[in-house]
């Protein structure tokens, strides 16, 4: 999460930037998946931003306050990260 009075300053870039660096090349990894809220637009452009490919749209995934919320899965296999990528 970062706090609204950042957004769109490439706070959340660089955050997801370092995640993908430690995942793929300090843990070795060999991919690693993001969620987000469809209705989330601003996070969904991060997620492709880093180079995250959108996998899917899954339907009713958990319900928070007003009801059932869906969820966009990103994905990232190592080879298609590229440090400085995003």
């Amino acid at each position: 999460m970062v706090h609204p009075r950042v957004w769109g300053r490439g706070v959340g870039t660089e955050i997801g930037r370092l995640l993908l660096a430690h995942a793929f090349d300090g843990m070795r990894l060999h991919r690693v998946h993001a969620t987000c809220d469809p209705r989330n637009l601003g996070s969904a452009r991060v997620l492709a931003k880093l180079g995250m490919t959108l996998e899917g749209h899954l339907r009713h995934t958990q319900i928070i306050r007003d009801g059932w919320r869906d969820s966009l899965v990103f994905g990232l296999l190592e080879d298609e990260w590229r440090p400085g990528s995003g």
